[in-house]
């Protein structure tokens, strides 16, 4: 068998980056970008373990981390395409409704707005 010319093999890999926030020294976070080259139709979990981060692909496989490609949730399962921003999320550390609330009561205060208080 023949083997295919480089721009054909090239043609069939594509570039994907890979997004994750990590607690750097110190403990404060700090946000990791990697690109990582695949065959071209490889999944989630392949790039994640192309990484060769075990702890990742750990959190992964846990529930711990999440996945979405540009913000969209995806799964490990899921097909990439050339160019595709993969992001591991964690956790959220609080609830956004509640944050919000919380935020608007200390505004309510500091003007004095007497119609807005909670009961």
């Amino acid at each position: 068998m023949i083997d295919p010319p480089d721009s054909v093999m090239r043609s069939q890999r594509m570039l994907i980056e890979i997004v994750w926030v990590e607690r750097m020294r110190g403990g404060q976070p700090g946000v990791m970008c990697q690109r990582v080259e695949l065959p071209a139709g490889a999944t989630v979990s392949a790039a994640i373990s192309a990484l060769a981060r075990n702890d990742l692909s750990d959190q992964l496989s846990a529930g711990v981390l999440s996945v979405a490609i540009f913000g969209e949730h995806a799964t490990p399962a899921s097909v990439l395409h050339g160019g595709d921003r993969v992001e591991l999320l964690g956790p959220l550390l609080a609830d956004p409704k509640e944050s919000r609330a919380r935020r608007a009561e200390v505004q309510r205060r500091r003007r004095g707005d007497a119609r807005w208080q909670r009961r």
